[in-house]
């Protein structure tokens, strides 16, 4: 009912309609729907290794244990594996940090190694 009575609501409804139109080539289906993506919930190879590694606070383990899978592993998935490996380490607060014996300093040198392979220098 609020939609109804709503400007910027009707404008948005009567848009997707067309859009759902112009997009099913006017095969005049009833309904329209807007579909937001979701988050991939596939895990990338190895990624649940290093979930382990990152739980038990084995934060040096577990960046030796990304690099040894370098050339296991297709060199897309391996780059989008250290990025994520990476960010979730830059997640963590310093304090989290300290306590593993980790520095953000290493994290910089890790996706600073990563710029170099992808870049086809290392």
């Amino acid at each position: 009912m609020q939609e109804e009575n709503d400007v910027l609501l009707r404008q948005i409804k009567a848009f997707a309609q067309g859009l759902g139109y112009l997009l099913g080539k006017g095969n005049g289906s009833a309904g329209n729907e807007i579909v937001f993506p979701q988050q991939a919930t596939q895990k990338l190879p190895n990624q649940a290794q290093l979930e382990q590694f990152l739980a038990a606070d084995a934060l040096h383990e577990a960046t030796s244990f990304l690099f040894s899978r370098r050339y296991a592993m297709a060199e897309e998935k391996f780059i989008a594996l250290g990025m994520w490996y990476f960010g979730t380490l830059n997640k963590l607060s310093d304090e989290q940090l300290t306590q593993a014996n980790y520095s953000r300093e290493a994290i910089a040198l890790g996706l600073a190694q990563l710029g170099r392979i992808q870049r086809g220098e290392a």
